[in-house]
């Protein structure tokens, strides 16, 4: 069991902060010119890529690195408000009682992450690691794994996104994609993940 790895993304995956961002977003909408959105249209957009809601809201691509600083900056100031995904913190926490070495990686800021950590009484990871790249996640993971000597065959990648499943692919490692985040059942199941995680208790079974 203590041979088993799991990375975790954050936004989606262990803080439902889906709400927050689409808030902040139309809230920067009029200063970078991109089109605001309700929440009925940002759930039918779970259907679509990261590129394809990029796209779609006309955001301009130059423009991407400060809208994502400036997202985080005001995440910040309400991630106290920030709830857990429903049934996460119980898992994390058998997880890490079996031995599980767990981390993060994530586009969010660790600022952001340890903060929302702390807040939820959660002390399971071994490590936390921030990357400001939202297309090349695959680097990062494998600095993480070269940093902590971990092999390829022990390491799942957990994300909700179809970035994730790419990103992991890319590396050599398993993906197991969880259907309550930023991408839907429909998406991430047509890219035939190692495993499609419905239900958080099932991130159990993988590491058996």
């Amino acid at each position: 069991m203590k041979n088993k790895v799991l990375i975790f993304d954050f936004d989606g995956t262990i803080a439902d902060t889906f709400a927050a961002i689409v808030t902040i977003c139309n809230q920067l909408a009029d200063e970078y010119n991109f089109h605001k959105i309700t929440m009925s249209e940002a759930q039918v957009m779970k259907n679509n890529t990261l590129k394809e809601t990029i796209q779609q809201l006309n955001i301009p691509f130059l423009k991407i690195p400060i809208i994502i600083t400036k997202a985080k900056t005001a995440l910040f100031k309400d991630i106290t408000n920030i709830r857990l995904i429903d049934g996460v913190k119980d898992v994390l926490i058998q997880l890490d009682q079996l031995g599980v070495q767990m981390g993060i990686l994530t586009s969010n800021s660790t600022q952001n992450v340890e903060g929302f950590l702390k807040n939820h009484g959660l002390d399971v990871f071994d490590f936390v690691n921030s990357t400001s790249k939202i297309w090349s996640k695959d680097v990062n993971i494998k600095k993480v794994i070269t940093a902590h000597d971990f092999k390829l065959d022990e390491v799942i990648y957990v994300g909700d996104e179809t970035r994730d499943a790419d990103a992991a692919r890319r590396v050599g490692i398993k993906i197991a994609s969880v259907t309550w985040g930023y991408n839907s059942p429909k998406v991430l199941s047509a890219q035939n993940p190692d495993y499609l995680i419905t239900k958080p208790e099932q991130l159990l079974d993988i590491v058996k």
